[in-house]
């Protein structure tokens, strides 16, 4: 992850990618997104089996985030 001052700074950044252009976001809303339990629980023994447990806290999240795009989405790339 790349912390810039502003999303200017970021589109002037070299290796810019415009199709990525939908992770442009605070680091504030960073902090809210990675707290959920995709994040929070993955060093526990069974997390693999636990993972589509945690995407719809995930997804409600991005939605709350205003994050819908292809870019966020499990099967998107």
């Amino acid at each position: 992850m790349n912390l810039f001052r502003s999303e200017e700074h970021v589109r002037n950044w070299s290796l810019y990618d415009p199709e990525s252009a939908d992770g442009i976001m605070p680091l504030a809303d960073y902090a809210t997104l990675f707290s959920t339990g995709l994040f929070r629980e993955r060093l526990q023994p069974d997390y693999l089996l636990r993972l589509s447990q945690f995407q719809p806290e995930w997804m409600a999240t991005l939605a709350k985030l205003v994050k819908t795009g292809p870019f966020w989405s499990f099967s998107g790339r």
